[in-house]
């Protein structure tokens, strides 16, 4: 497998985009990460296969066909240990960044793409967080221009989590671009659109229309848990800007969503334990 993958990186470089191929191979590559993903099996990649995944993302335009398929290899292939450690030799951390910089460009399936593959980059230790800093700013001013895009708020959120998580310089910086407000604006939202679809179903008969509402409440739940998940990782690091950007933060009205008063306290108790 790990041969095929190198032969069709090798095409996607040497033939680029308007040949034949090009929309095969980079199709190639986008199903053999998800059979790996069903599968469970995941190779290590060689350094060829790294060095070319770089050459292509490095040369390839953002919104390429093959940019969004070697990001979506990347970040199947690096749930394994050996291919997370390839990839941060091979600098995947910096590739990451110089993306989401051009992230107007990149249209919402690339953008998750990109989150998911810094997630798995980042769960593996601190040190590589700390390499993942850059990538702060970026994730936040996605999640911003974006808020009504429930999975990237989801995906930013378990970013944003694991970036903050045990690394006070992180933390600040996620501060620093109002963190605290863009997560508690995707709480608030999905609290709002989880009760719509509550109250949607108790007159929709359409089983495929409940099922779709199933999958987007899900979609809600996700959202609600990981944006106060980060929220409570974020205030545990001692800062001045925390406690300053938490005081300053709009929980809108109180008493008129009991969650948000909840979680307001919850953040503030927390911010007291420090």
């Amino acid at each position: 497998m790990v041969d095929r993958i190198e032969a069709t990186l090798n095409r996607l470089i040497a033939f680029g985009p308007g040949t034949a191929s090009y929309t095969d191979d980079a199709a190639f590559l986008q199903n053999v990460a998800s059979a790996m993903e069903v599968a469970g099996e995941i190779p290590v990649l060689t350094e060829a296969c790294m060095s070319l995944s770089v050459d292509l993302l490095e040369n390839s335009s953002p919104q390429s066909a093959a940019t969004h398929a070697v990001l979506t290899l990347l970040a199947c292939c690096c749930m394994r240990d050996d291919n997370r450690e390839l990839a941060s030799r091979f600098g995947i951390f910096s590739l990451c960044v110089l993306l989401l910089r051009s992230s107007e460009l990149l249209c919402k399936d690339t953008l998750l793409t990109i989150f998911d593959l810094i997630g798995t980059l980042c769960m593996s230790s601190a040190s590589t967080r700390q390499m993942m800093r850059p990538c702060i700013p970026y994730v936040l001013g996605v999640m911003r221009t974006h808020p009504d895009c429930f999975q990237l708020c989801f995906s930013g959120a378990v970013v944003i989590g694991t970036l903050v998580m045990l690394d006070a310089a992180n933390a600040e910086l996620a501060a620093e671009n109002d963190c605290v407000q863009i997560l508690l604006t995707a709480f608030m939202r999905g609290h709002d659109k989880r009760k719509e679809l509550l109250n949607r179903r108790r007159t929709s008969y359409s089983l495929r229309c409940q099922r779709e509402e199933d999958e987007s409440r899900r979609l809600c739940d996700n959202v609600i848990r990981w944006t106060e998940d980060a929220l409570q990782k974020l205030v545990l690091a001692p800062s001045p800007v925390i406690d300053a950007k938490l005081e300053a933060a709009d929980f809108g009205n109180y008493g008129d969503r009991v969650e948000v008063d909840e979680l307001m306290w919850k953040l503030k108790f927390g911010r007291g334990k420090m």
